[in-house]
């Protein structure tokens, strides 16, 4: 069987007064390790996204127009999609899309009760996994995950909720069994809990 391509958009930054295109190397490597074939998206070209067999889309300040569309196109292809903390929070924003002000995200620090911005790759806290496809996936009802988000979705009817943290915080949220999204960013923790969500994207992809 053919490897699946895993499209993987990216994020602007500057370096030296230039623009450049980033994408964290770890999510090129969990994509590599799990069977898959990672590629990056800078546009929307139709002949690239039909090619590609499932999508990545990464964390970062905030989203963007392209990944949007990458988002639209999964769901009315049917093809899987995994969204991290700034992906996860286009999913739960979708409803919004192609509005003058889609991101309708909130501050995480005016509801919670403590700082879920942690700049390094430790474990911060725990989530609780709810019944639904992340339990599927992961096969725990409570797990211990990474934090460095400061903005949070908000419950709008347009998503399940499949996991919170102790403050209450949505860590996880799903569109179908397909389009997942998690806040935290399990490219960057070397367990097996966050390595299950690479390998049901590769495995779906195929």
């Amino acid at each position: 069987m053919k490897k699946p391509i895993i499209g993987i958009t990216f994020r602007e930054a500057f370096c030296d007064d230039r623009a450049i295109y980033k994408i964290n190397k770890s999510i090129i490597n969990k994509v590599l390790e799990n069977g898959g074939i990672p590629i990056l998206i800078f546009n929307y070209d139709e002949i690239l996204i039909n090619t590609c067999n499932g999508f990545i889309i990464p964390g970062g300040n905030t989203w963007n127009k392209l990944d949007e569309k990458i988002i639209l196109y999964a769901l009315k292809c049917n093809k899987p999609l995994l969204g991290i903390c700034a992906g996860m929070q286009a999913l739960g924003n979708i409803m919004y899309f192609g509005s003058e002000k889609s991101d309708r995200t909130i501050k995480v620090n005016s509801i919670s009760n403590f700082n879920h911005n942690i700049l390094d790759d430790c474990y911060v806290h725990k989530i609780r996994i709810n019944d639904g496809i992340l339990l599927d996936i992961i096969g725990k009802k409570e797990i211990e995950v990474n934090s460095r988000h400061n903005d949070t979705v908000i419950n709008n009817n347009t998503f399940k909720i499949e996991a919170i943290s102790d403050d209450n915080i949505i860590e996880a949220i799903s569109l179908n069994p397909l389009v997942i999204g998690v806040q935290w960013h399990p490219e960057d923790l070397q367990d097996e809990n966050s390595n299950k969500l690479f390998k049901y994207l590769i495995e779906k992809s195929k």
